[in-house]
């Protein structure tokens, strides 16, 4: 049995821009630090292309940041660039810059799990794409889906509180999980266009996991990043419809700003 709830939280992730490094003297290092500010700008200039879904002018900047071979053991930009492709189907190439990322000696920790992420996002079957989230926002079984869900999926801890507030409680659970895992300087891709909502729809299945991920929305590569995150939220408990653990569906949106 399948339930549909629409998860009320609105996720808004700001942040503040660029930090610079350290000065570096003019007597010998103009060149290194001409070559630094490049590299700067033209990672600045991709990301704002790819708000605009200029992905092939984006990665021509990626690709001349690459040139200028300042990596200092930031894969970000790589990342960007395999992220692009993915979404705009080189799968291939994409999971060839994942794999480069996770073998990197100099790759942090924490980027190497994103490629991991983003790479088994890659290489998932999809299924036929429908078109679940215009649907439930005026749909009958909606309105009264929360009505007959007798329990709802539940954070640990959510358990323990009065009835009526098992849904918020799941939703403030999604809500922390979102804020911790997002990489929010992503977020810079929205600085020339106010901001980019991406919605994203899923399932809790009987066993308390999340499945069938889909995030829809104007930017392409946002909504990758949206699908990655939610794909690492943990076990939950599972929902119940008269006795039965039953599977329940969820709509998020996901707002990504600049200050």
């Amino acid at each position: 049995m399948k339930k549909t709830i629409l998860l009320t939280a609105l996720i808004i992730l700001s942040i503040a821009c660029g930090s610079q490094k350290s000065g570096m003297s003019q007597n010998d290092k103009n060149s290194e630090k001409s070559d630094d500010q490049e590299y700067r700008d033209r990672f600045q200039n991709a990301k704002e292309l790819i708000g605009r879904e200029k992905y092939s002018s984006a990665i021509l900047n990626i690709d001349h940041m690459t040139a200028l071979q300042l990596n200092n053991g930031d894969y970000t930009p790589q990342r960007y660039k395999a992220m692009i492709l993915q979404v705009t189907g080189e799968k291939e190439e994409a999971n060839i810059i994942y794999q480069s990322i996770i073998n990197a000696t100099d790759a942090s920790a924490s980027e190497k799990n994103k490629a991991r992420q983003l790479m088994l996002i890659n290489n998932e079957k999809k299924a036929p794409l429908l078109n679940e989230i215009n649907r439930l926002k005026d749909s009958t079984e909606f309105k009264n889906a929360i009505k007959v869900i007798e329990v709802p999926p539940m954070f640990p801890g959510c358990e323990t509180l009065p009835q009526e507030k098992w849904n918020k409680c799941m939703s403030r659970g999604v809500a922390k999980h979102i804020v911790r895992t997002i990489d929010v300087d992503i977020a810079q891709v929205t600085s020339n266009t106010g901001f980019i909502r991406s919605y994203v729809n899923y399932e809790i299945d009987t066993t308390g996991h999340i499945s069938k991920i889909r995030a829809t929305g104007k930017n392409k590569f946002l909504n990758l990043e949206a699908h990655r995150v939610m794909a690492q939220l943990p076990q939950v408990t599972p929902g119940y419809t008269n006795g039965e653990k039953t599977v329940v569906s969820y709509t998020i949106p996901i707002r990504f700003t600049v200050d």
